[in-house]
């Protein structure tokens, strides 16, 4: 299925995070597939509160109990909390214990703590091993030994640009900072890079741009270094992740809501599958679009993903659970199908302008666009709602001729697919009794009280 597996695979396999060396290795790796443009941020680096956190790695992360070793952290990617602090000293169970997380319906899972990484001045440490660890633990007095360091690096962000006849962009964004885990990242990363190898082969009106960053900081400090005028190309975009596991398709609506992003989404993807969820903004497991969505620059973003509940979004979430082994490649394969769709209604959603005046004979052979509603003189069958709904279209197609209504207005309008309304007005179109011009995705501009036009 496009090679969507694989290459999710072999991207689990490389260590990332948010300034880590291994993003060195994951980006040349999708550059493989894709050309990117890489954009550094070095640690320390500020904006709004957000910081970019230094180089973090752990160089022991053991515990003793009677000067037995009982766990060491360094076993598992996973096994000490992300970003800890250095730890000497002798704890009781009870104090230990509250340096130890973990969950007891996963008891032999590694959970990805990852808080420290986005508020450096807490100062925290702790191991992340599994609960079965933990509840084997006795009352008494045990050691710690943990040690890290922490030194200045780069966080990584890439973008890829797909130029189309207009330089307004489409954005179409995943993360890249969940160490080897597959669902919460990486599966969703490798559909986005197929998607655009699909896409750079089409002839577009708009631009695209795919953005593969950490979550929220590489977004904050990426749109930080953007003129107003290049915030102002960006129409609207999406935040996909959790694509391959069960649980309903799920499309969270943009801060406004009704925005043509969130149009186009509600319609593929209710055309593409029975088994989904339209939610307001934010009420999904949300990541990105508060950035986008952010006041001064005000992108409609939706975001889309697969999720069962908000405490769990799948079985395995943030531990060392989510791996390939869990991911289902059909699925994978429908958020594929359901952006190909949203691009494609996007780039075929034209307005018409009509060229008569009166009623047109739609059965003479001249045009031949008549569509036959039910007739018991011509048969016995009656037709259902769908034809039906057809005919109604039909007596009313022709008032929609006037430049101001969509592709999409009428099959939102009329309940029919897009694709079959738009392969019937091209047939007024063929006839030369319309002229057709895309409807352009406009947005309001952001109010500004601080964006510069230049950095």
């Amino acid at each position: 299925m496009h090679q969507i597996m694989t290459l999710t695979k072999e991207l689990c396999d490389i260590k990332s995070g948010v300034v880590c060396d291994g993003n060195e290795a994951l980006f040349r790796r999708i550059g493989d597939e894709l050309p990117l443009k890489i954009f550094r941020y070095e640690s320390g680096q500020r904006h709004n509160g957000w910081i970019v956190p230094d180089k973090w790695s752990v160089r022991e992360a053991n515990i003793y109990k009677d000067d037995k070793l009982l766990y060491d952290g360094t076993v598992n990617a996973l096994g000490v909390a992300q970003y800890s602090r250095s730890f000497e000293g002798e704890l009781d169970l009870e104090t230990l214990k509250k340096h130890l997380f973990s969950i007891p319906s996963l008891p032999d899972a590694h959970v990805f703590h990852c808080n420290w990484l986005y508020r450096p001045w807490e100062n925290g440490w702790g191991f992340c091993p599994p609960h079965r660890f933990v509840d084997s633990l006795k009352p008494g007095k045990y050691r710690v030994s943990l040690k890290t360091t922490f030194e200045p690096g780069e966080m990584l962000v890439a973008h890829h640009h797909i130029p189309g006849k207009s330089d307004n962009t489409i954005v179409f964004q995943s993360n890249t900072c969940h160490p080897h885990m597959a669902n919460d990242g990486f599966s969703g990363t490798a559909v986005m890079i197929r998607f655009f190898q699909w896409l750079s082969e089409r002839d577009n009106y708009y631009s695209y741009r795919l953005i593969l960053c950490p979550e929220h900081l590489g977004t904050v400090f990426y749109l930080r270094d953007h003129t107003a005028s290049e915030i102002d190309t960006y129409l609207a975009g999406v935040f996909g992740e959790m694509m391959g596991t069960d649980g309903d398709m799920v499309v969270a609506s943009t801060f406004k809501g009704e925005e043509v992003i969130d149009r186009a989404f509600r319609h593929i993807v209710a055309q593409t599958t029975t088994k989904h969820r339209f939610l307001g903004f934010r009420e999904s497991v949300g990541n990105d679009e508060t950035v986008w969505e952010a006041p001064g620059y005000e992108i409609p973003f939706v975001q889309v993903n697969r999720f069962q509940t908000h405490s769990e979004p799948f079985w395995g979430y943030h531990t060392n659970y989510d791996n390939i082994d869990i991911i289902k490649p059909e699925l994978l394969e429908e958020f594929f199908i359901v952006f190909q769709g949203v691009i494609e209604l996007l780039e075929n959603n034209v307005l018409m302008h009509r060229k008569f005046d009166g009623l047109v004979a739609l059965s003479n052979p001249e045009y031949d666009i008549y569509l036959e509603r039910f007739d018991p003189s011509k048969s016995a069958i009656r037709d259902n709602e769908y034809n039906n709904k057809w005919g109604v279209l039909q007596d009313s197609v022709v008032r929609y001729f006037e430049g101001n209504m969509s592709v999409l207005d009428i099959a939102e309008k009329h309940d029919l697919n897009f694709f079959d309304v738009r392969q019937y007005i091209q047939k007024f179109a063929d006839k030369d009794l319309i002229d057709i011009s895309l409807q352009q995705i406009r947005r309001t501009p952001a109010q500004r009280v601080a964006l510069e036009e230049s950095k």
